[in-house]
């Protein structure tokens, strides 16, 4: 089994965690390593639409469906009782050197919170699994403070404790 870094970044909606993950793909891929992402939510989403193949398909009441050509697959299943995006990634990227989840909040394992706006009641203050800051405010912490444009010093961050 392959030794696999999993770092929780998360943070308010329109904070800005997308815009670091990406980032942080683009370095990590840039080194060589296989970089995967679980997107945890709390609200319903589609990924297919009215009319194709996938859709009829669930509309027909099918339980999971697959898509591939050969060199790509997506797949989509119901479960049957919640399973935690940290479950999903060891699960479904065994082949992955370092893997993000985005969002989960909620989550049980080190995180790093991405601050987008003074409007925000900061995670950190009531979650003591929050182990690093990315914001462009100025916010006094116990925790290192990093620029959410740094992904250098991020990333250096994230090698030595996750």
């Amino acid at each position: 089994m392959k030794k696999q870094k999993i770092v929780t970044i998360t943070g308010k909606s329109n904070s800005g965690k997308t815009t670091v993950i990406e980032k942080l793909i683009k370095h990590y891929s840039s080194k060589g390593l296989k970089v995967s992402v679980v997107k945890s939510m709390k609200h319903q989403f589609q990924i297919d639409r009215e009319g194709k193949d996938t859709y009829r398909y669930k509309e027909a009441g099918v339980f999971s469906w697959a898509i591939t050509n050969g060199e790509e697959y997506a797949l989509h299943s119901k479960i049957d009782s919640p399973i935690s995006p940290l479950d999903i990634a060891v699960k479904n990227f065994p082949d992955s050197d370092i893997i993000f989840i985005e969002g989960y909040k909620e989550g049980g394992s080190a995180k790093i919170e991405v601050i987008g706006s003074a409007d925000e009641e900061p995670l950190f203050k009531r979650d003591g699994l929050i182990k690093a800051i990315l914001t462009d405010l100025n916010i006094k912490s116990h925790i290192p403070v990093f620029s959410r444009n740094d992904i250098d010093a991020a990333a250096d961050f994230i090698d030595k404790n996750f």
